[in-house]
């Protein structure tokens, strides 16, 4: 009797420690520094940092109504129309730099900012874009407070995509929605992942993880699907991903699209792996946003 119940306590603890080891994974990613990123775009030549410098750039810090100080950068160009860039999951504003020149272009004023537990913002934690709609939030209102803009889009890349139209769902006035790479379903995306990433039998604690998140982070995996939020995005939606990607498996975005009933665009990239669409093909990328503009604005 007695290994009987040194095994169980031994198989409590171990299960316990899987369900912290794997919802640290989750709410505590190993991001990437500003500098590293920088570095990154600029080596590869992602955007022309000479085009940005002809705009008047301003730092701003924006107060979630968690308490979280969220640092980002405006780039000024037309105060009535705006685009907020929201980057995806271990990088930080400067990995949305390679977008902005497509809206400047355009006549928009750029923001982006580092989201919670991201670049310059070490406070908090990750909650794949459950908590981060509500950072959004308040950089709409910060854009609308203050210049009063009649135009005010969205442009999310992976993590920041699923941000961007859960945001989408919430903020009526919303002018559009780009999701390049974004998710569906996270409690799915995450239960690959765990398999790919870490080991095949750690999948087989998500729905633990998923109440262990909830009963102390505020918010599940489950919390985040598709089926939720798209039905009441009222924006036009423009839907990007790379046919390569198995990292957010290339799938997903049909799901998306198909599920929601506005106006839509769908815009894949073949070869394109993860969140690598637009260096595949910039002009074409472009080009594709430029249109999926034009149409919204006729």
């Amino acid at each position: 009797m007695i290994y009987l119940f040194i095994f169980i306590m031994l198989f409590a603890i171990v299960f316990m420690l899987g369900i912290v080891y794997y919802s640290n994974k989750i709410i505590f990613p190993k991001v990437h520094t500003h500098e590293k990123i920088r570095n990154y775009e600029l080596e590869n030549q992602t955007y022309d940092p000479l085009y940005l410098d002809q705009f008047r750039k301003e730092r701003i810090t924006l107060k979630s109504k968690s308490g979280c100080n969220l640092q980002g950068i405006i780039y000024h160009n037309n105060p009535d129309k705006f685009v907020i860039l929201s980057h995806g999951i271990t990088g930080n504003y400067d990995s949305m730099k390679k977008y902005a020149d497509i809206y400047l272009k355009r006549g928009y004023s750029v923001l982006m900012y580092d989201h919670r537990n991201h670049g310059y913002n070490k406070s908090s934690y990750t909650t794949l874009g459950y908590l981060e709609k509500y950072d959004v939030q308040v950089a709409f209102d910060y854009i609308f407070e203050h210049y009063r803009s009649h135009t005010i889009g969205i442009h999310g890349e992976s993590m920041g995509a699923s941000t961007a139209m859960q945001f989408a769902a919430l903020e009526p006035r919303l002018s559009f929605c780009i999701e390049d790479c974004g998710y569906d379903n996270a409690y799915e995306l995450m239960k690959i992942r765990a398999a790919e990433d870490h080991h095949p039998l750690l999948r087989l604690l998500t729905k633990p993880t998923d109440i262990y998140l909830g009963l102390f982070y505020k918010f599940k995996l489950s919390f985040i699907d598709y089926k939720v939020f798209l039905k009441d995005i009222s924006c036009p939606m423009m839907f990007i991903h790379g046919e390569a990607d198995d990292y957010v498996p290339y799938p997903m975005v049909h799901e998306l699209y198909n599920t929601f009933q506005g106006k839509k665009v769908l815009f894949t990239v073949p070869e394109a792996v993860h969140a690598k669409s637009i260096h595949m093909d910039k002009r074409k990328y472009e080009e594709q946003v430029h249109n999926f503009l034009d149409q919204i604005q006729k």
